[in-house]
């Protein structure tokens, strides 16, 4: 199996118990005789042998393949990750330490991830830092690691993303009339949750970059 499930780690010695519904082979010579099925009978169809259950070795390998090719696609939260274990069938016990494992061979780091998420966030999408504490916090990122990352935004540099946002933004809107593009960009720039007096700063400050035109302007 591959070494990122250790079944000693996870279970630490203990057995873990034949599902149930399942019953387990009987050692020679002794053990439960199995049902009679409606079939046992001369003449009709002879019993098949039951298929062999599969091992905890195999399942909690099946499982981690699975979670560690997700990894491979897609950055996740360390409880993200639990989750994902957790639906794909380790038990809470060992999703903790499967995790725990991910996070040692460095296939998992909320930090690195929270950096990575407020920079794209921040200066590729324009969204304030409310905004950016919020999508961290869905993804399941501690609040302290949250705030840390989000530490390299001060209010200077919140208020320059948004006049770049704003600038940007307002080059997009030259076909409307001033009323209607200084509307459409209030509204932008708040649902990326800017405060009220960034909004109608860098508001005022774009609409004075727009160039008279004699063109028509659409409503």
């Amino acid at each position: 199996m591959n070494d990122v499930v250790s079944l000693d780690a996870v279970r630490r010695g203990r057995s873990r118990p034949a599902p149930s519904g399942v019953e387990a082979h009987p050692s020679s010579g002794g053990g439960r005789a199995a049902a009679a099925l409606p079939w046992d009978v001369e003449g009709a169809e002879p019993e098949r042998p039951e298929e062999e259950a599969v091992s905890d070795e195999e399942r909690l390998e099946a499982v981690s393949n699975t979670v560690v090719r997700a990894l491979g696609r897609r950055q996740l939260s360390a409880d993200e990750t639990h989750s994902l274990l957790m639906a794909q069938g380790a038990s809470d016990e060992e999703a903790v330490v499967l995790v725990a494992r991910y996070e040692e061979l460095g296939y998992l780091d909320d930090t690195a991830l929270a950096e990575a998420l407020v920079e794209r966030l921040s200066a590729r999408s324009h969204k304030s830092r409310q905004v950016i504490y919020r999508e961290l916090t869905a993804r399941k990122i501690p609040a302290s690691i949250v705030n840390e990352a989000l530490g390299q935004i001060d209010e200077g540099q919140e208020f320059s993303l948004a006049l770049e946002a704003a600038t940007k933004r307002i080059g997009q809107l030259s076909s409307y009339d001033d009323a209607t593009a200084e509307r459409r960009l209030v509204g932008f720039l708040t649902r990326r949750g800017y405060a009220s007096g960034v909004v109608r700063e860098v508001t005022r400050r774009a609409m004075a970059t727009r160039k008279s035109s004699s063109g028509p302007r659409f409503r």
